[in-house]
């Protein structure tokens, strides 16, 4: 073989190395994309399933407060699917039937473990809660809100005074 048959072949093989190389670097930045694009996706998921469960829980204890009378506070129990006791859990209770809430972010965390008695935080990231005066915001009062989110991202509302679980 020739010096420079050798010269050819040494730059064809540095050529296809490289090029393996480049490949293999765009297909890791794409997988590094897709995971961490979907990694939003799940956390908002299981952000709307913790929604979804305050929702229930506080319709739950409205309705259980005008059942026992609407007492100042209430037992909340719950049961898992074969009837076996798994929570229980007292709640404080406002005049109109609502878990009642401090009117600060410290307030709006002792709804969340009222409530929900679960950790905040979704996929090992903290979840913040804080509050929002009505009467600041719109000038009503009615508006008091409880938004519980990541420090970026997704998030859901309580409104105090109604109830009602928004999800964003």
């Amino acid at each position: 073989m020739s010096d420079q048959s050798v010269s050819e072949n040494n730059l064809q093989r540095l050529l296809i190395q490289i090029i393996i190389v480049v490949i293999f670097a765009l297909l890791m930045v794409f997988f590094i994309w897709y995971l961490n694009d979907s990694e939003d996706d799940v956390k908002k998921i299981s952000l709307d399933m913790l929604a979804d469960e305050m929702a229930e829980a506080v319709v739950a204890a409205k309705w259980q407060w005008e059942a026992e009378g609407r007492p100042a506070r209430i037992l909340q129990i719950r049961y898992n699917s074969q009837g076996k006791e798994v929570d229980r859990r007292p709640i404080a209770m406002s005049h109109i039937g609502w878990p009642r809430v401090e009117p600060t972010s410290e307030g709006c965390a002792g709804l969340w473990q009222a409530v929900l008695n679960v950790p905040m935080e979704v996929q090992s990231f903290k979840l913040y809660g804080e509050y929002f005066d009505g009467v600041k915001l719109t000038g009503k009062a009615l508006d008091s809100t409880c938004r519980f989110r990541l420090s970026t991202g997704p998030y859901f509302e309580y409104r105090i005074y109604t109830g009602q679980v928004i999800k964003q």
